[in-house]
């Protein structure tokens, strides 16, 4: 069976880890393993594709972020800005429109 689409699968990530959570979002970090590691990827080309889909699926207003803080060097790199992101009502509209759930 053939994967979802990139942005679909994240969508679906920051959605498992908004909704019903008591710490709700995901880190951009988190996201990035887990596609990487579902879509058998590897590689800072990877890393910064995904990076790429949450800025576009945020600027669409699809998703949200709910924390920011400078990443100590494990994730990105030093002093990259690491974002916490959450689903927007918008954005899991569109995931229903776009049957994604």
């Amino acid at each position: 069976m053939p994967k979802m689409h990139l942005k679909g699968r994240i969508l679906q990530i920051v959605r498992e880890n908004t909704l019903g959570k008591s710490e709700k979002g995901i880190w951009d970090y988190d996201i990035a393993k887990q596609v990487l590691t579902e879509y058998e990827l590897q590689g800072a080309y990877a890393m910064g594709s995904v990076r790429i889909a949450l800025t576009d699926l945020f600027s669409g207003a699809l998703i949200e972020t709910s924390e920011e803080k400078l990443d100590n060097g494990e994730h990105f790199g030093k002093d990259k800005v690491l974002f916490k992101y959450t689903l927007t009502s918008f954005g899991e509209d569109r995931m229903k429109d776009a049957g994604i759930i």
